[in-house]
């Protein structure tokens, strides 16, 4: 072989080994692109669902918060409530209510009984616990519960 033949071959075979590393650079560039995208995609996702669930835990509190609203609204005093229950400390005061038009519902308790401290409520105090639901009867798909005290007094 003589010189000239060695420098022929060697001036051949660069080419195309930049050629292959053009390929493998553009293979690992492709690969970065699509774990980027799946990333991506993975993130929006449970962004979604996280914004799906906020807003049932919304829609629940919202039913609570009606259930709140139909009590006072009711004007009930504490001689109506402590008639209403009997010797019993805690009752349903509204059933299960459902809001039109929506998946929300909601129920409402009344209790004598204590505060959150454990202290014995005043006569003419009283706890009211409603609790709102988002969803079916069978598949709730959030719950949220609130509770007021409430002080009233007969008008005579």
């Amino acid at each position: 072989m003589k010189e000239t033949d060695a420098l022929t071959l060697s001036l051949t075979l660069e080419p195309s080994r930049k050629r292959g590393m053009a390929l493998a650079i553009t293979m690992m560039m492709l690969v970065v692109i699509s774990m980027s995208a799946v990333m991506l995609w993975n993130s929006t996702y449970l962004e979604t669902l996280i914004a799906g669930n906020r807003r049932r835990a919304m829609h629940a509190k919202h039913s609570a918060m009606s259930g709140i609203n139909h009590f006072m609204a009711m004007k009930v005093y504490d001689s109506d409530v402590r008639n209403m229950l009997g010797n019993r400390s805690k009752g349903e005061l509204i059933e299960i209510t459902h809001i039109p038009g929506t998946k929300q519902f909601y129920k409402v308790e009344v209790s004598t009984c204590c505060d959150r401290n454990g202290q014995i409520l005043p006569e003419d105090m009283f706890r009211v616990i409603s609790t709102g639901y988002y969803g079916t009867k069978p598949n709730v798909m959030a719950e949220s519960v609130v509770e007021a005290f409430i002080q009233t007094r007969e008008e005579r």
